[in-house]
């Protein structure tokens, strides 16, 4: 999805500034599909960094005591 988001991007950036008519809505397209992938960039990194914790803490979650009743 990121490849095709990214190409999407590089096409619109080629484009936008071409078509008198239709440049407002390319650029704001253009800027639209950078913040959205900006986005995805971050959520992807912070995914990356939870899983890090959750992978170091995986065995004192698997060695916790749970009381049974």
């Amino acid at each position: 999805m990121k490849e095709k988001t990214e190409n999407l991007i590089k096409r619109l950036e080629l484009i936008k500034d071409s078509d008198p008519f239709n440049k407002r809505i390319l650029n704001d397209c253009f800027d639209h599909f950078r913040t959205l992938q900006d986005e995805v960039d971050r959520l992807i990194y912070h995914n990356n960094n939870l899983m890090n914790v959750i992978y170091q803490n995986q065995t004192e979650l698997e060695n916790i005591d749970v009381p049974t009743r």
